[in-house]
């Protein structure tokens, strides 16, 4: 019997340390998360000098920044290179503390540039015009982030000529979706365009061309062994232009050739960001942000964060060649992403959807949308205004 009342007194001992050890454990459990959330909060959406890991605000992360044609080429005035390189000078001077601070890799769209040079080489394929527009638009690019950056942050700077693998049997090349060239604002214009056999849809007001748009599938091998050596040597790379040259691989012989498409920018920006393991994607735009219910002033709602899962089912809102392949970009690139409890220790990638001119307040946290895993898989905030 004093056996038994000594083992039944060491077994009660042991388990009110094995309680107390237990409570201990949900206590300091509960105060690194609370210490973690406070320390996420304080430095959430100070991507400049973002941390995830510990107090040192000086990381450098890989973000891959996705630049809209719209963005380089004001909606509805005329291009010319005067106002492009001053379009292009002014995105640059925008993104110079991101330059700066972070080992940013450049994708950029074309739509509006193809689509003038397709009016002016009737001749040429559109996969032509594609690698045109890259050069154009990447010699731009390089020239004033070269202007720019100060002689203590300068870096290597490099234009990637970019081809990448799509699909043959993609439904899109039966269903063009993606906006190219000027918008026709006169009945003549409107008719000129569609004796030359394109395909017209309405982009707000105006009807403007819009092209097969498939979806990458990849960067061909020998493009990305070079981009990823000049990311990891610390270079700003300019790939991917106008979303890449659309190419066919022969399933027999591996040869490519090109195609007529335009691959959206905004997809291929999310495939780049897996290859190189971004950090981040930062999508900028002509547009403020994410909305639901857009152009209707009584519903129209912004969105603040937003998770992939959650995002994923408004899609019926987003129209397509437009904000829906951002959209698919943002959810593709962040839906792999687990929900941590303490996300100060490991901080789950992003993408942040906003107007090119709302850089900086994008960054913070101020303005445009932010897709992450960050706050569990059933999370959005709408803005107030």
């Amino acid at each position: 019997r004093s056996q038994s009342n000594s083992t039944t007194s060491t077994r009660d001992e042991c388990d009110l340390k094995s309680s107390s050890m237990n409570t201990t454990g949900r206590t300091l459990i509960k105060r690194k998360c609370l210490v973690s959330r406070i320390w996420t909060r304080l430095g959430r959406g100070k991507m400049f000098a973002s941390n995830s890991r510990g107090g040192d605000f000086q990381r450098r992360d890989r973000i891959v920044v996705a630049i809209g044609g719209n963005a380089l080429q004001e909606r509805g005035k005329k291009l010319n290179i005067c106002r492009q390189k001053e379009n292009v000078a002014a995105a640059v001077s925008l993104l110079k503390p991101l330059l700066e601070m972070h080992k940013v890799t450049i994708v950029h769209g074309n739509g509006p540039q193809v689509g003038y040079l397709a009016l002016m080489d009737k001749q040429s394929p559109l996969d032509i015009l594609d690698a045109e527009s890259q050069g154009m638009i990447g010699y731009l690019l390089e020239q004033e982030i070269i202007n720019y950056l100060s002689d203590e942050k300068k870096r290597g700077t490099a234009t990637v000529l970019s081809q990448i693998v799509v699909d043959p049997d993609d439904p899109a090349f039966d269903h063009p979706t993606k906006f190219v060239g000027p918008q026709y604002r006169t009945e003549e214009e409107t008719q000129n365009a569609v004796n030359s056999g394109h395909v017209l849809k309405r982009d707000g007001p105006f009807l403007r061309r819009v092209v097969p748009s498939p979806k990458p599938k990849q960067l061909i091998e020998h493009q990305l062994i070079a981009l990823k050596h000049l990311v990891e040597n610390d270079c700003i790379v300019v790939c991917a232009g106008g979303g890449g040259v659309p190419v066919l691989r022969d399933p027999t012989c591996g040869h490519l050739t090109g195609v007529e498409a335009v691959i959206d920018k905004d997809l291929s920006a999310a495939m780049i960001a897996t290859e190189i393991e971004a950090k981040g994607v930062l999508i900028l735009t002509d547009v403020r942000g994410v909305a639901i219910h857009y152009g209707d002033v009584n519903k129209e709602k912004w969105i603040k964060s937003v998770s992939p899962d959650v995002l994923a089912t408004l899609m019926d809102h987003f129209m397509p060649g437009s904000m829906r392949p951002k959209v698919e970009a943002a959810i593709t690139f962040t839906a792999e992403q687990p929900f941590n409890f303490c996300p100060h220790f490991d901080e789950p990638s992003w993408c942040k959807i906003g107007a090119l001119k709302d850089c900086g307040r994008i960054i913070s946290g101020k303005s445009g949308t932010t897709v992450t895993t960050l706050y569990g898989t059933n999370h959005i905030v709408y803005y107030n205004h």
